[in-house]
């Protein structure tokens, strides 16, 4: 990951996509050259934007400062590129928000090119698409696709290069850790609050997925992201299962504060410590994921939004190079 102030210059031959997530934004820049793409920059930072809604879903002033701060670097690295060979996205923090216009407008007098405000909808097929642009597993197997951000939770189910049912729902890492967490206490209480108001909007959809069916199911999401984390410091496979999510549960509870995680050298060993503050929320949903969904295992996959919508500028050149 590359996080630097200085700024390079691109050419006609680089690409650039910009995610608006509800936890951090982020900035990708390929590169095409003879049929093939690489990743030649990365930027990310975290705004946090979703812990700037209230409980009338009225973005703070102060969030936004953060978001239009970011946007003002990402500008100068978009500078030399070709504006058509742009894509800006917001997602559901900014769906939420009831004066996302303010925002929108003032990050519009910033950037190069509009930002597209995702539909929930859209945002999902455009998440299936990065995954399968990414995948080198079996593209003729029916897969489950799963994304947690920082305020929304997808569900898709696909085959291929395309989503066949596709979800958004408004539970995300960022806004649970600000109702369920908001004390910073990781107690059985605040994760049974947390797991069960996950299961009470995750049960009404889940019928008609089970009904659907997948053979293997892949996560792409920052909290799977942080889970392997661990596995892969354990040495063990980037496989998630119901038993893993739960030691951590527990292991979280013994921290006893979400400020403590970072000092546990044994369970957490990996774990960057920008995904600690809202590991525990995001674990939750994805505990309800597991048993609303009845899943056994999930894969990660490395692809995700930014991948999606790399892959609607350039979509016969195969797999993308996936993000970190």
């Amino acid at each position: 990951m590359i996080i630097s102030n200085n700024i390079p210059q691109y050419n006609n031959n680089h690409y650039a996509v910009v995610d608006l997530g509800s936890n951090s934004f982020h900035l990708l820049i390929t590169l095409c050259k003879n049929n093939q793409i690489e990743s030649t920059n990365k930027v990310k930072r975290k705004v946090r934007l979703a812990a700037g809604l209230n409980e009338e879903n009225v973005l703070s002033e102060e969030a936004m400062n953060r978001g239009l701060d970011c946007l003002n670097l990402f500008a100068k690295h978009l500078a030399s590129i070709p504006l058509e060979n742009i894509r800006i996205a917001a997602t559901a923090t900014l769906r939420i928000a009831i004066n996302s216009d303010d925002f929108i407008t003032q990050a519009n007098s910033i950037l190069p090119v509009k930002i597209n405000l995702l539909s929930g909808e859209q945002e999902a097929n455009t998440i299936y698409s990065g995954v399968a642009h990414t995948s080198r597993g079996d593209l003729d197997q029916k897969r489950l696709v799963l994304d947690i951000g920082g305020a929304s939770t997808e569900i898709i189910v696909g085959q291929g290069p395309t989503a066949s049912n596709a979800i958004s729902l408004n539970i995300g890492c960022v806004s649970f850790k600000e109702k369920y967490f908001t004390d910073g206490l990781l107690n059985e209480s605040n994760f049974t609050s947390a797991i069960n108001a996950a299961n009470n909007i995750i049960t009404p959809v889940s019928v008609d997925f089970i009904k659907i069916g997948w053979q293997s199911v892949v996560g792409s999401s920052g909290t799977m992201q942080a889970l392997a984390e661990i596995l892969t410091f354990r040495q063990q496979t980037l496989v998630i299962t119901l038993d893993f999510l739960l030691e951590i549960k527990q292991a979280l509870i013994h921290c006893k504060t979400i400020d403590r995680i970072a000092n546990d050298n044994m369970t957490f060993a990996g774990l960057r410590a920008d995904r600690s503050s809202v590991l525990a929320s995001g674990l939750s949903i994805l505990i309800a994921l597991f048993k609303c969904l009845a899943i056994s295992e999930i894969k990660l996959s490395t692809g995700a939004l930014r991948e999606g919508l790399l892959s609607e500028m350039l979509p016969n050149l195969g797999n993308i190079p996936a993000h970190d």
